[in-house]
């Protein structure tokens, strides 16, 4: 009866590890079904841009800017503007002391007086024949001799005044009030910025490509200290012949000054632009970044997420034409279209055909 007991015992025994093996084998099935998802960071493809995309540094320029001078030597008494001053065209900015122009104007006047009444007398007289043609044609002379000093000593008493010739702001001022100065030496200096100029240096290679009276492109200003924020500019003009040394042409561009926020002369900014091959160039650009795009045997490859669920997609590895890398990207000239989910980040990681996970 024991012998029967013991076999008993043993295959209970045996029954049990049997179970326990079993539902340790469904815990560890259970595991592998549940594992999770490798994450994958995806971008949508935005929509493509006809033209290769060109950058170039700018530098701001006023669009209109003079030095203003005196055209008289002299004293100046009245300095009546200080840099930064928005002056209006016509104002009066600075004034020299008049008092040696005014005694000139004086005796300039009264000359003139006494030679117009001496060749008024002398025309009367001419006509009776009690003087002389060539005694006439001396008082002629001297009339004329005179108004032409009158008129000089007038225009120097406005040369006083240094007036603004167009609306502006004081960029600079060269000297201060009880200078002396000399004729055509600066005094201030005068900026129009309500709209500036951006000039960049456009290398012979690109400018020999560009057609001429090519009006649609769209080209835009970017500034560091404005991020997310994008100008449009228009082009002004381009110089024709190159910068012996640098061998590039300096292209002009007009921008209106943003009204929240200041630019000047000086600053720097980069202009964004569509280089367009010929006016019918239709090819189409996608700009994608750099390492989301692979190469295998069978050539340049990116992976993209088709959606099959909540936060759950399929990786589908899709063969691409390249072309330049730039710096908005590598050209991808086909394979891809815009609203395609990219994988930008994990692409070592993913195989054609594996379950993700990404935020759609």
């Amino acid at each position: 009866m024991s012998i029967f007991a013991n076999c008993s015992v043993k295959r209970i025994v045996t029954f049990i590890i049997v179970c326990l093996i079993s539902s340790c084998g469904d815990v560890g099935n259970k595991k592998k079904i549940q594992k999770p998802l490798r994450p994958v960071k995806t971008i949508k493809i935005e929509h493509p841009r006809l033209g290769k995309i060109m950058e170039y540094s700018a530098v701001i320029d006023a669009s209109q800017k003079a030095d203003l001078s005196f055209k008289l030597s002299g004293e100046i008494i009245q300095l009546l503007v200080n840099q930064g001053d928005e002056v209006k065209k016509g104002q009066v900015l600075a004034t020299l002391n008049d008092k040696d122009f005014r005694l000139v104007l004086d005796e300039a006047q009264t000359a003139y007086e006494t030679a117009k009444a001496d060749y008024d007398r002398g025309t009367n007289l001419i006509k009776k024949n009690v003087i002389s043609n060539a005694d006439y044609d001396k008082l002629r002379t001297k009339f004329s001799s005179a108004n032409t000093k009158l008129e000089s000593a007038k225009n120097n008493m406005i040369y006083t005044k240094l007036v603004a010739s167009f609306d502006g702001i004081i960029a600079r001022k060269y000297t201060e009030n009880f200078q002396e100065i000399s004729a055509k030496e600066p005094v201030l200096a005068l900026h129009n910025i309500k709209q500036v100029n951006l000039k960049i240096d456009v290398p012979e290679s690109v400018m020999i490509q560009i057609p001429r009276n090519d009006e649609s492109r769209v080209v835009v200003a970017i500034f560091d200290e404005i991020p997310g924020q994008e100008f449009p500019v228009k082009f002004k003009e381009i110089a024709t012949q190159a910068d012996e040394i640098t061998k590039t042409y300096e292209a002009t561009f007009v921008m209106q000054s943003p009204p929240d926020h200041t630019i000047l002369p000086g600053m720097t900014a980069v202009l964004k632009g569509t280089k367009r091959l010929t006016t019918s160039d239709s090819i189409e650009r996608y700009y994608l970044p750099s390492n989301a795009v692979l190469k295998d045997s069978t050539g340049n490859f990116v992976y993209l997420v088709e959606s099959v669920g909540e936060g759950k997609g399929k990786i589908i590895k899709v063969l691409v034409s390249v072309g330049e890398i730039t710096a908005q990207g590598i050209e991808v000239y086909s394979g891809v279209t815009a609203g395609q989910d990219l994988v930008v980040a994990g692409v070592s990681k993913v195989t054609d055909g594996m379950l993700v996970r990404f935020n759609q």
